[in-house]
């Protein structure tokens, strides 16, 4: 009887330790891909490439690594790109729009498929403007 009850004991401890890295996991890590935040400064911006070049100020832990940075990203087709100038926003803006020396906050995913070369993926881009660039157009 005691022995079934160690036994008993064992299994759960066996199974609590198997399960445990898998809660404490990145939601998507199992897919290669982990959401980022980061807010800083656009060093580059191409809109006819959709590519947009970070200094990396501060962010999410998932970028800890690459605060004060230059950050190549991907700018998603579908992602949703706003600009304030002037206190005012402009939603639904291109990412051509966005300046150069803006403050910008970028939302997306990393791909970690290849460690060695991460690929950022934005899906949601907040950037405030001084007043003296030009008022985008829509």
């Amino acid at each position: 009887m005691k022995s079934t009850r160690w036994i008993l004991v064992a299994l759960v401890v066996a199974l609590c330790l198997a399960v445990v890295p898998l809660a404490l996991a990145h939601p998507g890590a199992a897919k290669g891909k982990v959401k980022f935040e980061a807010v800083g400064r656009v060093s580059a911006v191409d809109g006819a490439a959709m590519t947009l070049t970070v200094k990396v100020k501060a962010g999410t832990k998932t970028i800890k690594t690459l605060r004060g940075s230059d950050v190549p990203m991907i700018v998603a087709l579908t992602a949703k790109v706003s600009v304030a100038i002037a206190h005012k926003w402009v939603h639904g803006a291109k990412l051509a729009d966005v300046a150069v020396d803006a403050r910008v906050k970028v939302r997306g995913t990393i791909d970690r498929s290849a460690p060695a070369n991460p690929v950022f993926t934005v899906t949601d881009v907040r950037a405030w403007q001084p007043a003296a660039v030009p008022a985008p157009t829509r």
